[in-house]
Parts: C-alpha cells; sequence; structure tokens
C-alpha cells in the first residue's frame, strides 16, 4: 500500500515538474478583454490564478454542501448516541439476569427498547426478562411479537413452549412444538420435547397422531422405538375398556420395542397364566431373560410350574436361566428355587457364585437363611451372615438415574422427579440393617 503512494506521489511530482519545464521553457501571455479592459497576464501568473480560483470555488461548495447537510448529520448523531446509549443498557440487562436482578433487568431493558425498537435482539431479552420476573402477560405479547419476523419466531415459539409447559398445558405445548418444527425439525431440544410432550399427552389418555417422516429423520431408531414403547404402555394403562386380544397384542408390541421392561413382561405373563397359556408365558419369560435377566421373571417361572414339585422346579428353573448361567441374577433365582427344593449343596453353589460378583445385602441374606435352613443347630453361622448384611449398604434396586430415588417396582415416570424412561434395576447404596430372630427387620432411611 506504501509503495502505490509513493508511485502515485512521484508520477504527480513528475507532472508538475513537467508543466514547470514547459512554462519556464515556453515562456507567453494570456490576453482577454472584459468591459472594455484588456488584460494580459504570463501563462504562468494565469494558471496560478485559475488554480486560486478553482480552489475558491471548490470550497466555498463545500461549505455549502455542509451547511446543507448539517440538520441531516445532527440526527445521524443524535441517532448513533441513542444506538450506543441503548447497546450500553442491553449489556446492563443482560448483566443483571446473570446476576439474578431480573426485576432490574426488565426496568433497564425496557428502556432500551424504546431507544432500540427496531433491534430484534432487544425484543428478545425484553421478553426473557419478562419472563424471568413472572410477568406472563407481557412475556406472552412480547412472544407473539417475535413470531411476525422469521428470524425470531423460534425463538419466540420457544418462549411460549416454555410459558405452556410451566402452566403444564400440554395441549398448547403440541400446538406450538408443531409450529416450531416447520421452522427447525433438525433442532435436538425441540425433537426432545416433541417426545417428552407426547408421552406427557399419553400419560392423560390424550393420543395425538405422531408425524413419523418429521421425526424419525432426526431420532434415532432407538429413541424412537423407546418412544413408541412408551405411548403404547400408556394404552395401556389408561384404557381400562381395550378386548383380551388387543392387550394382548400391546404388550407384545411392547416387548418387542423395549425388551427390558420386566413389569411388561410380568403383566402379559400373568395375562397368559389366567387364560392358561402356559407355553405362551414359558417362551416370553426364556426370551426375555435371555435378553434382560431379572429375578422377577424367576418368580414368574416358578408361578408357572407351581403344581410342579419343588426338585422339578428347580430343574425346570435351570433350563430359563440356560442362556444367562453365570449372571448373578441367574444365581440368584438358581438358589432361590434350590432352597425350596431343600438342595443345600446346589443352594451354597449358587449363593457363593452370586457372592462372588459382590457382597450385597440381598445376597448375604439369602446366605444366612440358608445357614439357619440347614444347620438349624448353629445358629453362629447364621448370625454371622446377618451381621456381615448389616454391614453392607449394596443391593439391587429400582433406581431412577435422574433423582437416584429408590421404588419397589418399576415405573415408566418417576412419580418423584418426573423425568420418564429413567427408573433401572441396578445397584445401589440404600442402608439396611438387619436382625434376625424375634426382633424386627428394620430399613434405615439413607440422609442425603
Amino acid at each position: 500500500m506504501a509503495l502505490i503512494k509513493g508511485l502515485r506521489f512521484f508520477i504527480a511530482l513528475s507532472v508538475l515538474c513537467v508543466i514547470g519545464v514547459l512554462i519556464t521553457s515556453y515562456p507567453g501571455e494570456v490576453k482577454f478583454n472584459w468591459f472594455d479592459y484588456s488584460i494580459s497576464l504570463p501563462i504562468g501568473l494565469f494558471l496560478a490564478c485559475l488554480t486560486v480560483i478553482f480552489g475558491l470555488v471548490a470550497s466555498l461548495y463545500n461549505l455549502w454542501k455542509w451547511l446543507w447537510n448539517l440538520p441531516q448529520n445532527y440526527l445521524i448523531y443524535l441517532q448513533k448516541k441513542r444506538i450506543q446509549k441503548g447497546n450500553n443498557l442491553l449489556i446492563d440487562g443482560l448483566s443483571a439476569i446473570a446476576a439474578g436482578q431480573n426485576q432490574e433487568a426488565k426496568e433497564v431493558i425496557a428502556i432500551a427498547c424504546e431507544l432500540l425498537p427496531d433491534n430484534l435482539l432487544t425484543q428478545f431479552i425484553a421478553a426473557q426478562a419478562s419472563y424471568m420476573v413472572g410477568d406472563e402477560e407481557s412475556a406472552t405479547r412480547q412472544y407473539m411479537s417475535m413470531q411476525k419476523d422469521r428470524r425470531t419466531s423460534f425463538l419466540g415459539l420457544r418462549g411460549l413452549i416454555l410459558q405452556a409447559k410451566d402452566r403444564e398445558d400440554h395441549k398448547l405445548v403440541q400446538e406450538y412444538i408443531n409450529k416450531a418444527l416447520a421452522i427447525r425439525p433438525d433442532s435436538p431440544w425441540l425433537q426432545g420435547e416433541y417426545l417428552l410432550n407426547t408421552v406427557l399427552l399419553a400419560q392423560k389418555g390424550i393420543f395425538p397422531k405422531t408425524d413419523k417422516n418429521k421425526l424419525t429423520k432426526y431420532v434415532s431408531k432407538v429413541q424412537w422405538s423407546r418412544h413408541l414403547a412408551m405411548l403404547s404402555w400408556l394404552k395401556l394403562q389408561n384404557t381400562p375398556s381395550l378386548a383380551s386380544n388387543e392387550k394382548e397384542k400391546l404388550h407384545l408390541k411392547i416387548f418387542d420395542l423395549a425388551p427390558d421392561w420386566t413389569e411388561n413382561v410380568q403383566q402379559l405373563v400373568e395375562h397368559y397364566i389366567r387364560h392358561q397359556s402356559f407355553s405362551k408365558a414359558q417362551k416370553l419369560l426364556i426370551d426375555s431373560f435371555k435378553q434382560h435377566p431379572h429375578r422377577t421373571l424367576g418368580l414368574l417361572w416358578d408361578s408357572v410350574f407351581h403344581e410342579m414339585e419343588p426338585v422339578d422346579r428347580y430343574r425346570a428353573m435351570e433350563k430359563l436361566v440356560a442362556s444367562q448361567e453365570d449372571h448373578p441374577e441367574s444365581q440368584f433365582c438358581l438358589a432361590s428355587s434350590a432352597m425350596k427344593a431343600q438342595l443345600w449343596g446346589q443352594a451354597k453353589e449358587h449363593l457363593d457364585n452370586l457372592l462372588s460378583h459382590g457382597y450385597t445385602r440381598t445376597g448375604c441374606n439369602l446366605m444366612a437363611d440358608l445357614m439357619e435352613l440347614q444347620h438349624p443347630a448353629q445358629f453362629d453361622l447364621a448370625r454371622e451372615w446377618w451381621h456381615r448384611a448389616s454391614q453392607i449398604s449394596s443391593d439391587y434396586e429400582w433406581q431412577c438415574n435422574s433423582c437416584h430415588n429408590h421404588f419397589d417396582k418399576w415405573q415408566l415416570i418417576c412419580s418423584n422427579c418426573l423425568t420418564v424412561d429413567q427408573i433401572y434395576w441396578q445397584e445401589t447404596s440404600s442402608p439396611q440393617r438387619h436382625v434376625k430372630g424375634d426382633i424386627e427387620t428394620t430399613r434405615i432411611c439413607q440422609v442425603v
């Protein structure tokens, strides 16, 4: 850049030098008559006067132009000051929101809106400030006005969705979500809200039609299958008028989509037992245990063969757990069944295998029961295991991964934190004390 400027200066200087040389080498005069006056000037002086005259004209033109544009320039100056002040207030409002001073933020942003009426960002922040201070009417009006511009329509719909969620108006939430999906169908947040809201509607017995093409394009296959399983489960729970065969179809559909839901398998097996369909119950239990072993399946299997002798039920239990023989839940089922059949050696072997995966309260309690049954005269053996169980806080229970609350049975929607599909059978650390004999068994509540 400096080289170009230098080159331009050199060319201009060269031109001036050439003109100067020409004037000095070829002197002459310029003569003209004006009002009977005859004027004669050397060519050099004439050119100098001509340059001065052009300079004065240009200066007068620029002065006139400046005076003509002075009002407009003053308005532009005021507008810049107004924008600068509005931007400063916008920053102050954001700082107030970050500091948790929502009322101050709302007041500051209100002034910023007056200074910057066409600023879309200011409108959004003003709506957020109104929402945060609980001014629902103002927030709704501002969110609605944001939908007039396609650039802020999604932000406005997002605010309206959050407001409707706070009021637990799930129908209105669904309406806003459908509008937002037309703008940003690939939004992960929006997809999650869609899936969650349809589940909450289904919990109330409302089953909106899901736009499969719109959802499955962006939601993973596993997540979509899980969602369909939830809707089918809630339909089962909220539609008591379903026929028996319809319930069976829904249970089987849920099993295909979410085979780890033991509660679904339990209800279907109980349905088969009531209708004397023992072969179907056996097949379902074997398929379910193969994918997700659980001790409840062992109890259901034992109830299918309730007319058999305890020893034969133990042999049947071996068939159930054959595909997952080394799993802790399999060892629990085999140990419990062996104890009922009074097969002390097999029960001891299975309990040793169970405890090899780690000591739990239930495992130690079972071993204590075995010692008490197998060696009734040697109560110290059982007492040792009861004492060990009292020192162990670990056990398998239904626990919510979100709030870590414990439950006696599986739930689709956590009754404590209302999260969906977060309760799993897992090892927990809820202390429990067991005292054997004439004294009651007491559970100690965990203090967090």
